[in-house]
């Protein structure tokens, strides 16, 4: 996915460089109500805070690894970009230059045909500065750039997919690889498998010392956490584990059994947080039909009862069946609740949070560890920082005993003023668009050029043609002595020290994600973070506090440009509001901007405001509705696509207002040059797949004989264990969704079959959907400029989609089928990304998608607009565009709001 939304919106300079990242349509509110309001907590003076609505941040505001497209608005406040976008003539644009909040005073590309390469050069701005004064230079970017394309670089940034000369060679650490060569794929693959080695090891020792068969050759486990512990003291270590934790050369005298130990205290810290989740999630789910029945409304209410319900400790009795005569049926009927079955807690006192999920962390840790590191979302989180360390281990076999790189840096990467006379690409000009520029030579202790009439330029070159190369350059520039402070690798660019340690897991989660830069982001962009109390050095959990974000405008935000000074606007909070109380926060003045959805009761309690000064803007949303299914949860194709053919998603265009939303048959925007034309131009209704609701109109009794074949495909029939499905609509409300009456619809028919299908909702969902936790769930991408769809649905992509889909699942258990069609997906999305003819990478896109719809993962919903509401008696609207397009939002340029 990740076509979405790093909200292209307020963040369209962090997006460029990201494809995509997971929206929902909906959220909750957790704010106190302290310290904002018109008055921005200032006890009824004139106001000085301009307050903004923002729905659920899972707090991950760090530019490197931030995922949602919440957080991604939250981080970008703080950062500017290489470069950024204008939209001209109904086409957007790079955008540089002295009048833009970028890194980039100059830029171009130019393809070299004799030599087939394309050259991308940037020359820097001098002047620049991050918001606590430090000067933003060639340091920072080039620190960037070796972050991002670091081999154990695991955040949604796909750089690492463009073909950067000497990149693979770097990576691999292995001379003359290519990205056309296996030794990229040899180090991926052997990471997997070194992963998969650690939690085997785990697995048996648990099975062998807590397993017992019983009777008919049936196991059951227990075994307590102290027993696991002395297990694993005595346990005979695999040379596939030593492998995966070491080198050769560092595995002798290594004590192996405690960090056997290490590994299961870290599954048991994991599960535990994903208990804290579930928690969060659950108190929230269960508060529509058929969960308000008389019979159990009483116990929903109770979120310890709700925890225990979605961890499957307590057991409903339902209604029977009717059937067409009237008769009773011994079938459940599971949209009728008759009241709780059974509490699967027994007798024990479970009253509290605490007590809740100790009760099911106990359980599930002594007698079914083997499903947590197996089959629950911790179980994803450790192989994907098991295969992060292994590909540390494997790299450092091919490092010296000094610590020195076989391959020290990205040839394709280069600073020239840090080149020596002897390169063949030493100069002392560079000529960019007719300018001439001087080349800095020389620099100051900080970084800068000692001369002021020279300037730092970077040149990256790319085998061949990409053209989507420019956006991914479009990164945006973090300071390396914040990020990268912690480091043991200094900064001397000339001798291939970038501030970055290679192939380091230890780096990328201690130093790069400490604390501090996971909860205090900072950059050079129009704001920096701040507290209620407007301190310059807030406190881990005082930026985020109670529902509230609090920014403050940075003092070093300018350049020499006119277009840009310090922000008018000097404080600035984000409030948690979910969307369905938001125009009810605007009326009340505790928010001045918000982002409702486009209902038409919404718009007409907006138009009511009007004479309170409320006004709105409104245009197409670069993005789509879609549902998702993953693979590894539901690995059965043809049961896959069985869902697929109940989703009736015209209903969730009815959820909107009249005119603003329509249904889409291919996994795109709509608004994307890309997206599938029908003969006569428009866009096309029909991909070929054939599930009932595409093409001329949805029938429920045919969508029943198609949902019956796959059935019988599928080998199930009714009551299988695997037509247990839950529908997970993401947010805190299922009626406040527009895709929750197709699931209901879809849950309905399917439960006549024999299926049993439920429909909840969760606050947590986009964070699981990123684990790789859920089966089926709703939800939205916001798209970014370029249609590119590596990021989201490339076998090779390391974005947290790759779990959303069960990628891995696929890749080593799939049918041929579904091998087959993740293949061709991954092959067109290659040969796309090898061409700029833009007719020519809108076929291969429609190859592309017509194999995603094959392995029915992943059904597109809706296309809808998007309105921007505000208040003008706070808002100058002479401040604020006069319209907007799907490529910019009214906060594209903050800093030159103005209040009225």
């Amino acid at each position: 996915m990740s076509k979405k939304i790093l909200s292209l919106l307020l963040c369209l300079v962090l997006a460029l460089s990201t494809l995509f990242v997971f929206t929902g349509c909906n959220g909750s509110s957790d704010g106190d109500g302290s310290g904002s309001g018109n008055n921005g907590g200032n006890n009824g003076s004139q106001k000085d805070t301009l307050v903004i609505m923002t729905e659920n941040l899972d707090g991950v505001f760090n530019p490197f690894f931030s995922t949602s497209a919440n957080d991604g608005t939250i981080v970008s406040m703080t950062q500017i970009g290489m470069l950024t976008s204008k939209y001209v003539n109904g086409a957007v644009a790079v955008a540089y230059g002295e009048n833009e909040a970028v890194v980039t005073l100059d830029f171009e590309y130019d393809y070299d045909e004799d030599n087939d390469e394309t050259v991308y050069t940037f020359v820097i701005k001098n002047g620049v500065k991050f918001s606590d004064g430090h000067p933003l230079t060639i340091e920072d970017v080039l620190f960037n750039l070796y972050v991002y394309l670091d081999p154990v670089y695991t955040g949604s940034n796909t750089m690492y997919s463009t073909d950067i000369k000497g990149l693979a060679a770097y990576r691999t650490q292995v001379l003359g690889a290519d990205n056309d060569s296996q030794d990229g794929d040899f180090v991926s693959e052997q990471a997997a498998q070194r992963a998969q080695d650690r939690i085997a090891t785990l697995l048996q020792v648990y099975q062998t010392a807590g397993g017992e068969v019983g009777g008919g050759g049936s196991v059951t486990y227990y075994l307590s956490v102290e027993d696991m512990k002395a297990a694993i003291a005595s346990a005979n270590i695999s040379s596939g584990y030593k492998n995966a934790v070491a080198t050769p050369a560092e595995q002798a005298g290594m004590d192996f059994n405690a960090q056997l130990l290490a590994d299961y205290e870290l599954a048991l810290e994991k599960f535990r947080a994903e208990l804290e989740r579930d928690f969060e999630s659950a108190k929230d789910s269960y508060t529509d039909a058929p969960y308000d029945a008389e019979s159990v409304k009483n116990y929903f209410q109770d979120p310890v009862f709700c925890f225990m319900y979605m961890e499957g400790y307590v057991t409903l009795e339902y209604e029977k069946k009717v059937d067409n005569e009237g008769n009773l049926t011994d079938k459940d009927d599971l949209s009728k609740i008759k009241g709780v079955k059974n509490f699967g807690y027994n007798d024990d006192v479970i009253t509290t949070k605490e007590q809740a999920i100790e009760y099911v962390f106990t359980d599930n840790v002594e007698s079914k560890f083997h499903n947590v590191i197996t089959g629950w979302a911790t179980a994803n989180e450790m192989l994907t920082e098991f295969a992060s360390k292994a590909t540390d281990v494997i790299l450092r076999e091919n490092i010296s005993s000094d610590g020195s790189l076989l391959v020290p840096n990205i040839s394709g990467i280069k600073s020239l003023g840090h080149l020596s006379e002897s390169d063949a690409a030493y100069t002392d000009t560079v000529t960019v668009n007719g300018n001439v520029y001087n080349v800095a030579h020389s620099h100051n202790s900080d970084g800068t050029p000692a001369e002021a009439d020279a300037y730092d330029v970077l040149q990256i070159t790319i085998n061949g043609v990409d053209p989507k190369a420019h956006w991914n350059f479009a990164f945006t520039v973090a300071p390396q002595h914040y990020y990268g402070e912690g480091s043991s690798v200094g900064m001397d660019i000339a001798n291939n020290k970038f501030g970055v340690e290679f192939a380091s897991f230890d780096f990328m989660k201690n130093v790069i994600q400490s604390t501090r830069n996971v909860k205090l982001p900072m950059g050079a962009g129009a704001y920096q973070v701040t507290d209620r109390n407007n301190s310059s050095n807030p406190a881990h959990n005082e930026f985020y506090s109670n529902g509230i974000v609090y920014f403050k405008a940075s003092e070093h935000f300018y350049t020499v440009g006119e277009g840009l000074n310090n922000a008018n606007i000097k404080k600035i909070q984000y409030r948690v509001i979910s969307a369905s109380n938001s125009i009810a926060a605007l009326e009340k003045g505790e928010v001045d901007y918000i982002t409702p959805q486009l209902t038409q009761k919404n718009l007409e309690d907006i138009e009511a405001l009007e004479s309170q000064g409320i006004k709105y803007l409104q245009s197409d949303q670069l993005g789509y509705g879609y549902i998702g299914i993953n693979a590894a949860k539901v690995p059965n194709l043809y049961i896959r696509k069985a869902i697929m053919s109940a989703m009736d998603t015209s209903r969730a265009i009815t959820f909107y207002r009249a005119g603003s939303a329509s249904q889409i048959w291919w996994p795109m925007s709509k608004v994307s040059w890309a997206y599938p034309k029908g003969i006569d131009g428009t866009p096309s209704t029909d991909n070929g797949i054939g599930y009932p609701q595409i093409g001329g109109g949805w029938d429920e009794q045919t969508a029943i004989k198609t949902i019956e074949g796959y059935m019988t495909e599928a080998g199930v029939t009714e009551g299988d264990p695997q037509l247990k499905i839950e529908f997970t609509i993401a947010g805190s409300n299922l009626m406040d969704h527009p895709t929750y009456a197709t699931f209901r619809e879809a849950a309905r028919i399917l439960n006549s079959l024999g299926w049993e299908v439920t429909v909840t909702p969760d606050t947590q969902a986009l964070t699981k959907i990123n684990s790789g936790s859920l089966q089926v769930w709703a939800a939205a991408w916001g798209s970014t400029i370029d249609p590119d769809m590596y990021q989201v649905y490339h076998k090779d992509s390391k974005a947290g989609s790759t779990n959303a889909w069960g990628y891995s699942y696929i890749k080593t258990n799939g049918t041929t089928d579904e091998k087959y069609y993740l293949d061709e997906l991954s092959r067109y999305i290659d040969e796309a990304r090898e061409t700029t003819d833009q007719d020519e990478r809108a076929d291969l896109y429609k190859n592309a998608m017509e194999n995603l719809l094959e392995l029915a993962i992943e059904l597109p919903v809706y296309q809808r607009s998007v309105i921007y509401v505000y208040n003008s008696k706070v808002l100058d609207s002479s401040s604020m565009p006069s319209s907007v397009n799907p490529y910019t939002s009214p906060l594209d340029r903050i800093w030159e709001l103005k209040f009225a």
